[in-house]
């Protein structure tokens, strides 16, 4: 005969959904740095030609200006508490 283990009682012994959540906090963790500096890199690359643009004139504008501006970007938003707006807060 077959005897039904209740859902609760299941978690209670492979560790429950905090265990399960504290293993993607621990995975999130470790890839939340080079997350942020990939994240951030997109960001100057994406941006930095219209900032360029903005600062110099659509015109005026060279190539090392629009790489100029997109490390400033980039080193903006690693200085920062947060990603872009744009940007999904984890990759997974």
């Amino acid at each position: 005969m077959c005897e039904l283990i209740s859902t609760d009682d299941l978690e209670k012994v492979c560790g429950g959904n905090s265990a399960w959540d504290s293993f993607v906090k621990e995975e999130r963790a470790a890839v939340a740095a080079p997350y942020k500096d990939i994240v951030c890199s997109g960001a100057g690359i994406k941006g930095g030609p219209q900032f360029a643009q903005q600062v110099y004139g659509p015109n005026r504008t060279t190539p090392q200006d629009m790489i100029r501006a997109a490390k400033s970007l980039r080193s903006v938003c690693i200085g920062a508490r947060r990603l872009p707006e744009a940007a999904p807060p984890s990759p997974f």
